[in-house]
């Protein structure tokens, strides 16, 4: 019987799935892709949220490596981190990869007798 373990990659793209679990950091993320560079006012400025609540979501999506950040002066600066999206890119085609081959071996299985001796 196969087992279920977490490893490190899975606890990774766990993490990477809640940071982009919520609406909000969704969308925020969008906003981060389209203005790079930006800073939290930018965010809560189109968001209509308090500057704290922008905070915190940023602060989820910069722990989950989603989104990287530097000081300038007073101000912090965000951007996406593409080697991070690149891993939950490459983990989503290979489950989309593996269920297109489970779905179609499933379904050649399924086909009546009759089908497959007239191929």
């Amino acid at each position: 019987m196969e087992t279920i373990q977490a490893d490190a990659a899975l606890t990774q793209l766990a993490s990477l799935c809640h940071a982009l679990g919520h609406p909000l950091r969704l969308g925020i993320v969008r906003y981060i892709a389209q203005h790079p560079r930006c800073i939290c006012n930018d965010i809560v400025q189109r968001t209509n949220r308090a500057q704290s609540t922008i905070s915190e979501h940023l602060r989820v999506l910069v722990q989950a490596g989603v989104v990287e950040s530097e000081h300038e002066g007073q101000a912090t600066v965000y951007w996406l981190a593409p080697q991070t999206l690149r891993l939950l890119e490459q983990e989503v085609e290979q489950l989309c990869d593996s269920a297109q081959q489970k779905t179609i071996a499933e379904r050649a299985a399924q086909r009546p007798f009759w089908y497959q001796l007239n191929r």
